[in-house]
């Protein structure tokens, strides 16, 4: 599932530094921390709004701010194994369609799962040492697990 905020933002980093050969300087490195954290957001909101399309047939108003309040205190990592916490609480059978994208698609869910260890680095931590090039082939390869997760959730409506 790409994301054309990140996109966005990836290529004008990758003009800037190519322009000012910047690569290898601090500048990558900052500019590298600011897209994980962009890139951790995005995934974050884009899983946040799966889960609030998935439950928006409720009619009860109380019922879906309840389901809301629920995701947001419970979910504290986007990590794949936190996904698949996640869809367990819709049932197991979306938890075991998600893991078994993931089994298959590892190096995917490995590159996913770089993107949250690293920002979580950058936030609560000294910081990535991760390239811009190792991030951008983290998202280029691992924003597919938005995609299991997507596809996962809704396993149970097209059954």
């Amino acid at each position: 599932m790409r994301i054309d905020r990140i996109e966005q933002i990836m290529e004008m980093c990758e003009e800037h530094l190519s322009s000012l050969s910047a690569y290898g300087t601090e500048i990558e490195s900052l500019l590298t921390q600011a897209i994980l954290v962009i890139m951790y957001s995005e995934f974050e909101k884009k899983i946040k709004g799966l889960v609030q399309k998935k439950c928006s047939s409720i009619e009860d108003s109380s019922i879906k701010e309840f389901f809301g309040s629920c995701v947001n205190a419970m979910f504290r990592s986007i990590k794949s194994t936190e996904m698949a916490g996640l869809l367990n609480r819709f049932g197991p059978s979306h938890k075991g369609a998600f893991q078994q994208k993931t089994h298959d698609h590892q190096r995917a869910e490995t590159f996913y799962n770089n993107i949250v260890t690293n920002r979580h680095w950058v936030a609560h931590s000294e910081g990535s040492q991760a390239t811009f090039r190792e991030a951008k082939q983290f998202y280029e390869e691992g924003h597919v697990v938005l995609d299991f997760f997507q596809q996962a959730l809704l396993e149970r409506d097209s059954a």
